[in-house]
Parts: structure tokens; sequence; C-alpha cells
């Protein structure tokens, strides 16, 4: 096979990805009771596993409930939610944060999550050149990142928070020293553009990161699953979040979609071989040596429970005041407290019995 049409293939098996649905009812089994809809920013990522795995293993028909799942290939959804969109929108929690702190009425109800699980990735030529492999200090692979063109999902997203961020500790101005590139379509667009020379490297997560370092010429610079910096080794990353509005027309449905996710996550902690099974064939696109980085480079990044902390709060607090400082915008309030951000009562009750 030539290279021309080997990348071909890899593309297409990207964006093979872009349709989510939801495992097929067995003919005469009733449908669940309740019903509701969530939306992502990509289709399939490790990222949203575990509401995916729920939906396709039937474990939120468990919890006497369909949700359909939805992909926008934007980097920044809270609008879609605000608007009625959908009902659940997964996400970072310091999206939900900004809107939060402008009195938006939007609520967390449960974590996914706890590592920071966008990856850098750059053209390895740039990684070479500076000395430096995944395992050298945070500071000197953070430098690499000075005069590259760097894809995100755009403004405000997660991989472009983690950009910046990267960039502050090298005393790297992104709007001066770098480029921080929006990349839309989702996947193969960032791998299209990462293969043509458009951008010098991207952040986003797996498979997409590990196609790149193992197809297209690419180094990981920062593998946040795996060898997170300190700060961010325990960094509540997704959370599902709701309007105030379903919170009190779909208070039934939301706890039973905390059940759900609560049985996905301990059945990912509980039976390894079962998830890796499924991820198997849900990553079909994947060729073997793919998929095995890919399932070493995110097994880990899961919560055992869909209970946030306090401590994981705050650091997501810390972590959006340190942006919107460096951006020229005043800070997240003193007064803004857990409470303001989460509502755990969907998840207690969804978890109770458990």
């Amino acid at each position: 096979m030539d290279k021309h049409t080997e990348r071909r293939l890899i593309l297409k098996g990207i964006a093979s990805a872009a349709l989510v649905g939801a495992a097929p009812r067995a003919l005469g089994q009733a449908a669940p009771a309740g019903k509701l809809t969530s939306i992502r920013s990509t289709a399939r990522s490790w990222l949203w596993s575990p509401e995916d795995y729920a939906a396709l293993t039937k474990l939120f028909d468990k919890s006497g409930l369909s949700v359909g799942l939805a992909a926008t290939n934007r980097g920044v959804n809270q609008d879609a939610l605000l608007s009625g969109a959908a009902d659940i929108l997964l996400g970072a929690p310091t999206q939900n944060m900004r809107v939060q702190i402008r009195k938006q009425p939007v609520k967390m109800i449960c974590g996914f999550v706890n590592k920071y699980a966008s990856n850098i990735v750059v053209k390895k030529t740039f990684a070479d050149k500076a000395g430096v492999t995944e395992a050298s200090p945070v500071a000197a692979k953070a430098a690499v990142l000075k005069g590259l063109r760097i894809g995100t999902t755009g403004p405000g997203a997660g991989p472009d928070q983690l950009t910046r961020y990267m960039m502050n500790i090298a005393r790297i101005n992104p709007d001066r020293e770098a480029q921080l590139v929006p990349v839309q379509g989702g996947p193969a667009a960032m791998i299209a553009a990462f293969d043509k020379g458009q951008i010098d490297g991207f952040c986003l997560s797996s498979p997409t990161s590990d196609v790149a370092v193992s197809k297209f010429g690419g180094a990981y610079l920062f593998n946040m699953v795996n060898n997170p910096p300190p700060d961010l080794a325990d960094y509540l990353y997704i959370s599902a979040s709701v309007t105030e509005k379903t919170m009190k027309e779909k208070p039934r449905e939301l706890a039973a979609y905390c059940r759900g996710i609560a049985l996905a996550l301990r059945a990912i902690h509980g039976d390894r071989a079962a998830f890796r099974k499924w991820a198997r064939e849900y990553f079909k696109d994947l060729d073997d040596d793919l998929f095995e980085r890919a399932f070493a480079n995110n097994a880990a990044m899961y919560m055992k429970t869909p209970v946030p902390t306090r401590p994981q709060f705050q650091r997501n607090v810390e972590f959006l005041d340190a942006e919107l400082k460096l951006l020229n915008q005043p800070g997240v309030p003193g007064s803004f407290r857990f409470d303001d951000a989460w509502d755990l009562s969907f998840v207690e009750k969804g978890m109770a019995g458990l």
C-alpha cells in the first residue's frame, strides 16, 4: 500500500467515528420510561466512554433511561445547552464555570474523568531539535511551543485552555510568540491539518493524538493521563452539565442518568477485560497497534465514582482564574463556591443502593 493511500484510509477511519448511535434494542424489548439527549464536542473519544459504555451496554436501560447521543464538532457548546438543544452537555468543568460566574442557569451533576486528558503533540522534528522527550521536565517541554502553530478546538475549550497553561509555564505569550489555530471538523480535520503542515502541533484527546504519533510524524510533549504535570495529576476534566430548567422538569431522569454513569464507571474499573473488549469494537477503525497504544494511554483516567471532590473543584477554580487573568479578564469571584457550580442531589439519588 502506498503512503498516500494509507493516509487516506487512516483519515477515513477517524472520520467514520463521526456518528454516535445508541445500542440497538432487541425485538420486543420495552423502551425505558425516561428519555434524555446528550451532546459532546466530538463523536467518539475516550473522554466520553463512560457515557457511551452505559448507552451501548444497556446500563442506562437498567436505570430506566434512554439516552440519545450527538456530537457538534465544536469545542464549546454551552450555548447549545442553554438553548435547549440537549438535556445534558459533556465537557470541561471550567467551560461551565465561565457561564456560571456570569449567572447563567447551569449546574454540573456528575463527573467522568479526573485527568486533563487533552494531549499536546508536535512534529517530532521540533521535539528532537529542542532535545526533549515526553520524559523531559515540564518547563523544557513547554518551551518547545514557542513560535509554533498549535491546533485547538477553539477559544475557551479545554485544549485551548491547556495549551495556554503550558505556554504560561514557559513564559510564552500565546498571542505574540505562538499561534493558536482553531480547527473545526473534528479529529479527522485536525489530523489532516497536521499532515498538510497547516499546523505544527495540536492539543486533543486520544485516539487522535495517538494517530498523530504513530502515523503522522508526531511526538508527545504532554501525555496527560500517564505523565501529567504534578499539579494536574488529579484534575476533574469531564463532567455532565444541565440547565436549571432540566433539573426542575426531569429530576428522575437525571438521577437515572447518574446511576447509569456510576454503573459504567464501576464496570470499567471492575472488569477491565470486558471494557477493553468493548473498546476494541467501538474503536474498530484503529489498527491493533494504535488501539493498544490508545488503551494504554487512556484506561487510567476514569473516576471510580461520578462524585466530584471539593479539592477538584478548587483546582478547577485556580486553573480558570489563572487563565482569565492571562487574558486580562476579571478572575473568578471570591464568592464563587462549590454549590454554585455543582448540584449533587441527582448523583446521590442515583447511586442510592449501589
